[in-house]
């Protein structure tokens, strides 16, 4: 057992790595044959264990180098196997990781909430699920007000308190209110949900803007002022708003926003290129199917905030005043990225978010 050499070319003869396991188990395992040894030692004469213990001693550190040893050349081996059956080659370029990117509404609500935080807006956030009070009640819409018609709401499990899935941010307008004294200019861009059915220019949620400015001498024109500013930003110095009279419970008076067509510069027609022969022909006007051959496209609903919203908020609407607007994010993409069917957007279909 003391004969080191004997353990040694059993070691040399292990191929691989349980064969050598095994040799250490044999000799140096919890029940190995040196293990046993050097626990007999305690029971030996003390001139004989004396004489014994630096030899068994020896022999284990010996045994140990050698078992690490040659783990190390089995391992190796087992490396320089394993090299021959895989073929690398290092001379060939690496495959690039693809990066993700913004989602295209994700970008337009940047630029959005950029272009209104240079006009010194805040840009302000709420609940998607809102009570019924904030929603409706606090936007003069109360339950028997036929402009809740307007909305197919999502409502969630009764509970104590209405709750649905918010059919507008201008809740978010409200909840600001409550909480800060004017004056104050604010956009909530967010989330919406609406029950009905999907086509190409509707969906059960899509992105919304809502805007909120209030002092004590805000008027139509600054609330023109500050949209013309916005949609020339966005779209180029050369788009033109117009005001119409339209309603909203929450605004008194209220007004629709026209933008001129981005397709026709507000021409309702588009000349189609000349003829590249020798003998050219005069240019075609065909009419523009994005403005519906108007020149116009309507943009946002908006106006003056209501007063029963200000007493809603704990304002008194005879020292404040101000203007109040909300936008589709999804139809500002739409049109600046000239698409065609807002489900696209929630898709999740590769080929179209590359495009961004």
């Amino acid at each position: 057992m003391e004969n080191f050499s004997v353990i040694k070319k059993e070691l040399e003869s292990a191929s691989d790595l349980k064969e050598v396991d095994d040799i250490y188990k044999k000799y140096l395992g919890r029940k190995g044959q040196l293990t046993l040894a050097l626990r007999e030692i305690g029971n030996l004469p003390e001139g004989e264990r004396r004489k014994r213990a630096p030899k068994l001693q020896k022999l284990k550190h010996d045994i140990e180098e050698a078992v690490k040893g040659r783990l190390e050349f089995v391992k190796r081996d087992v490396i320089r196997e394993q090299l021959k059956k895989e073929s690398i080659d290092v001379t060939v370029p690496g495959s690039k990781a693809e990066r993700g990117h913004l989602h295209p509404l994700t970008l337009i609500q940047d630029k959005v909430n950029e272009i209104f935080s240079s006009l010194g807006f805040e840009v302000v956030e709420g609940p998607e699920i809102e009570t019924e009070w904030y929603n409706f009640d606090a936007l003069n819409i109360p339950a028997d007000h036929p402009a809740r018609d307007l909305w197919d709401t999502f409502w969630l499990k009764p509970g104590r308190t209405r709750m649905l899935l918010r059919t507008h941010t201008s809740p978010v307008q409200v909840r600001y209110m409550e909480k800060k004294h004017p004056p104050f200019r604010i956009v909530a861009p967010g989330r919406v949900f609406r029950h009905e059915a999907s086509d190409a220019s509707h969906d059960l949620q899509f992105y919304q803007l809502e805007g909120l400015m209030v002092d004590k001498d805000i008027s139509v024109g600054n609330f023109k002022a500050v949209i013309n500013e916005f949609l020339r930003a966005l779209y180029g110095e050369d788009v033109k708003i117009r005001l119409r009279p339209g309603f909203f419970p929450f605004v008194e008076p209220g007004f629709e926003v026209d933008m001129s067509c981005t397709n026709c510069s507000g021409k309702g027609f588009i000349l189609s290129e000349p003829s590249t022969k020798l003998r050219p022909r005069r240019s075609e006007s065909k009419g523009c199917s994005v403005c519906s051959r108007t020149g116009w496209l309507e943009m946002m609903g908006a106006g003056m905030v209501h007063p029963n919203v200000f007493k809603a908020a704990g304002y008194n609407p005879k020292l404040w005043q101000g203007f109040a607007f909300g936008i589709g994010i999804d139809r500002i993409a739409m049109m600046k990225y000239k698409i065609d069917d807002i489900r696209l957007f929630y898709s999740g279909d590769l080929r179209f978010l590359k495009q961004f």
